[in-house]
C-alpha cells in the first residue's frame, strides 16, 4: 500500500490536530473526569521508556492518571485561550500490527501517522472569567487509537481516534 500524498497527509494532520485541541483543552477547562481518555494506555517500550511521557511544566508525572487527578484537585479554575495550533506529520508510516488488521485500507493509509502538534495561547488559573493570563506553549505528540479505528463517529462510537503518546506544557515567562 502506497504512503498518501504530502497534501492528503496534511490535510488530515491539520484536521485532526484542530479537532483534537478543541476536545482536549474544553476537557481541561470543564470535563475533567475525561482527561485521561486523552492518552494512549500506558506502555513500555523495548528500550525500556515508559510512554505516555506527560511533562507539565518541567514536572514528569507518571501517567495520565496523575495528569487528571491534578486538574481535579490542584486546579479549580483554568480557562484556556488557543492562540495557534501547529500540526506537522512526524512519522507518515506508523505501523502497527493492530493497525494493519483492524481498519479499512483507506482509513488505514490516511491515519496510519504519528504526528507533532505545537499549541500557544494563554491560560487563566485563578478564575475562570476575570483572573490574570499566563502565555503557554505546548508540544504533543499525537498517534492513532488502535481500539478506535474502522468504528466511525456518532453515539456509539466514544473512544478517541488520536491519543497523546507525548505532552511537553510549559508557562510562557
Amino acid at each position: 500500500m502506497a504512503v498518501p500524498s504530502e497534501d492528503v497527509l496534511t490535510k488530515v494532520s491539520t484536521e485532526a490536530a484542530e479537532d483534537f485541541i478543541d476536545a482536549y483543552y474544553t476537557a481541561l477547562d470543564g470535563s475533567r473526569t475525561t482527561i485521561s481518555s486523552y492518552y494512549m494506555p500506558q506502555q513500555t517500550l523495548p528500550d525500556g521508556k515508559i510512554i505516555p511521557v506527560i511533562v507539565y511544566n518541567g514536572n514528569v508525572l507518571a501517567n495520565a492518571a496523575a495528569f487528571q487527578q491534578m486538574f481535579e484537585n490542584n486546579m479549580p479554575f483554568t480557562h484556556y485561550e488557543v492562540q495557534s495550533v501547529n500540526s506537522h506529520v512526524m512519522n507518515p508510516t506508523f505501523s502497527s500490527a493492530d493497525l494493519q488488521k483492524q481498519t479499512p485500507d483507506q482509513e488505514r493509509s490516511e491515519k496510519n501517522m504519528s504526528m507533532l502538534v505545537q499549541v500557544s495561547g494563554y491560560v487563566r488559573l485563578e478564575e475562570r472569567k476575570e483572573g490574570p493570563m499566563k502565555g503557554f506553549s505546548e508540544t504533543i505528540v499525537l498517534v492513532p487509537n488502535v481500539a478506535a479505528m474502522g468504528k466511525g463517529k456518532g453515539k456509539g462510537s466514544e473512544q478517541r481516534s488520536w491519543l497523546i503518546q507525548t505532552q511537553n506544557f510549559r508557562y510562557v515567562v
